[in-house]
């Protein structure tokens, strides 16, 4: 199966924005103090938050190549999960942890995005990602194992770990080898399964820099 190069360019601009915001840990690392991020990032999650209040009440704000299908059907957009796990993220986490799970959510999730849109093309949407988001009713052991039996692609599973593995790496020695595999791997998980709670599906956006940050920062203590 040919590349569709159309839905790559898509896809492309869609993560182009996404990984855009490797500037803000690169920012944090070498220059910006964390009494200055945090105000940053707080008048972004607000404003991120007053444009989605707009676009939902039915205002084109984005082109709809930017915007996911589940965003145009009303739901909340990623850039402002993104906006609210990164203020988390540098308020709840040291410094190096902080930097490294905000890498993984602008670096691991782009890249692997990208090799997605490449697989899907090539082996087609079933083999690429087997996450479905859907509305049916589950206890939360169910929710747990529908989310575990409908993963991403093993290949798309590696590559979010190696990414983020080397973004990870960047970072010794200030993060352990401990700390970075337990940071690559839950952001893999984070990313590679349809986790939902009480119906509600968890926006990678949001879970990948909270479940890498929570890891790394256990495997700094044990």
């Amino acid at each position: 199966m040919s590349l569709d190069w159309g839905v790559l360019a898509k896809e492309a601009s869609r993560k182009s924005v996404h990984m855009a915001g490797f500037l803000i840990p690169v920012a944090y690392y070498f220059f910006l103090s964390r009494e200055l991020l945090l105000i940053l990032l707080g008048a972004g999650v607000l404003g991120a938050g007053i444009l989605e209040l707009i676009r939902l009440s039915g205002v084109p704000l984005f082109p709809k190549v930017l915007l996911r299908d589940h965003e145009k059907k009303g739901l909340v957009g990623g850039y402002f999960y993104a906006l609210t796990s990164s203020f988390l993220a540098v308020l709840l986490f040291d410094k190096p942890v902080a930097v490294a799970a905000m890498l993984f959510l602008t670096l691991g999730d782009g890249i692997t995005g990208l090799a997605g849109a490449a697989l899907t093309m090539l082996a087609g949407p079933k083999e690429a990602d087997k996450r479905k988001y859907d509305t049916d009713g589950r206890t939360l052991p169910e929710e747990l194992w529908y989310a575990l039996t409908h993963p991403k692609s093993p290949i798309l599973m590696a590559v979010m770990l190696v990414v983020c593995g080397a973004a990870g790496l960047a970072l010794y020695p200030s993060l352990s080898f401990e700390m970075i595999a337990a940071g690559a791997f839950g952001a893999m998980a984070a990313d590679a399964f349809p986790w939902r709670i009480f119906g509600l599906t968890v926006d990678d956006n949001l879970s990948i820099p909270l479940v890498s940050g929570c890891l790394m920062s256990l495997a700094a203590i044990v």
